[in-house]
């Protein structure tokens, strides 16, 4: 193939076409469903500009060369295609770092990892974003003065290009790690959990296709050696489109586990029915109740459910007892009774006193 080019506009804007209609999903699910968005939905729609915007600057880039082979452009195509191929990654490496920060947000939430857990999760995930920028500013900033490194007429110190790619080369690296890293966490804790076996799969599923984006991530990352080539127009190509296609899987591996509730609505079942009456009622608003505030769901549920925590999950224990996966500021009675004791079931909560307006008095009894 001796121009590349609407091979980069279709893998980018494919790829980013697909993440656009999981991002809307995802919040019409928050707004429609939930009425409010939360802080890994900010993260998210972070995500999904900088990909926006890395796609429009490749095309840039695209229009006046790239992916065509370098020596057959002018001085002028070589100096743009430069000059928007090293703009387009800026925003595009950021989409790799981003959508693991909202990931953590919603583990953090739904696993209730202990605090020295939690603390390691945001540390690999800020620093995955933090090695992400150095590597975006270093490739941005390789150059003294910044434009010589697409302005061939101007005086060029530039850093060597092996610095930028082993730079590069942690980064990605880095990114791909953290990507398995939080696929196989959630497995490992739910595989642990009393619940069936069916809910354990969809979940493991749900929260574990990070797994895709990590494989795209190490293919990609195979590529980086490319810095060093002649032949940039062409060669430094598919870094560019590998890193919009990893990017876009992140934030569709972070969008998925928010969709329940369109399965269900899918499947034909009401999921803003509040008839609490109802045995089999599908969805409930648990962001509304006053002991698990600020929290959403998960709706992964069978049709027949039993009492679920506000996340959606019925975690059966061996004793027909429940267990359920908290906020870990917002603990169950049975949660705490089994932080303290070891055990995985849950004592019997006593029933609430009744109260004076609705108890129904003693008979009078007539004093003769």
């Amino acid at each position: 193939m001796e121009d590349k080019g609407p091979l980069i506009i279709a893998a980018c804007w494919a790829f980013t076409g697909l993440s656009l209609l999981f991002v809307a999903a995802r919040l019409f699910v928050r707004l429609a469903v939930y009425n409010k968005l939360m802080s890994d939905d900010y993260w998210i729609i972070l995500s999904t500009i900088c990909a926006v915007c890395s796609n429009s600057l490749v095309i840039l880039s695209v229009h006046w060369g790239n992916g065509q082979h370098w020596d057959t452009l002018d001085q002028e195509h070589q100096q743009e295609v430069m000059r928007w191929m090293i703009v387009a990654y800026v925003p595009g490496i950021e989409t790799l770092g981003f959508p693991k920060l909202a990931v953590v947000c919603l583990l953090s939430r739904l696993l209730a990892p202990g605090k020295l857990h939690l603390r390691i999760l945001w540390a690999l995930s800020i620093g995955c974003v933090i090695s992400l920028t150095v590597t975006v500013m270093t490739l941005l900033l390789q150059c003294s003065p910044p434009s010589a490194a697409w302005n061939f007429d101007l005086p060029r110190d530039c850093i060597k290009p092996k610095v930028i790619e082993g730079l590069a080369f942690w980064a990605s690296s880095w990114s791909a790690f953290l990507d398995f890293y939080l696929a196989i966490y959630p497995a490992v804790v739910l595989w642990r959990l009393q619940m069936s076996m069916k809910k354990k799969i969809g979940l493991t599923i749900a929260l574990g296709m990070g797994v895709i984006s990590g494989c795209v991530g190490i293919v990609k990352t195979t590529g980086i050696p490319t810095f060093l080539s002649e032949d940039v127009s062409y060669e430094l190509c598919e870094p560019l489109y590998w890193t919009s296609i990893e990017g876009n899987l992140i934030i569709i591996a972070a969008c998925i586990p928010i969709l329940g509730p369109l399965l269900e609505m899918f499947k034909g079942r009401p999921i803003w029915r509040t008839d609490k009456s109802s045995s089999n009622r599908q969805y409930e608003d648990y962001s509304k109740q006053s002991t698990q505030k600020q929290q959403d769901a998960i709706e992964l549920r069978s049709k027949h459910r039993k009492k679920v925590d506000a996340y959606g999950f019925t975690i059966h224990a061996k004793d027909e007892s429940e267990e359920a996966i908290v906020h870990p500021d917002k603990r169950s009675a049975s949660e705490e009774w089994r932080l303290q004791s070891g055990g995985v079931g849950a004592p019997p909560q006593p029933s609430p006193p009744a109260s004076p307006s609705t108890s129904t008095p003693p008979p009078r009894r007539d004093v003769p």
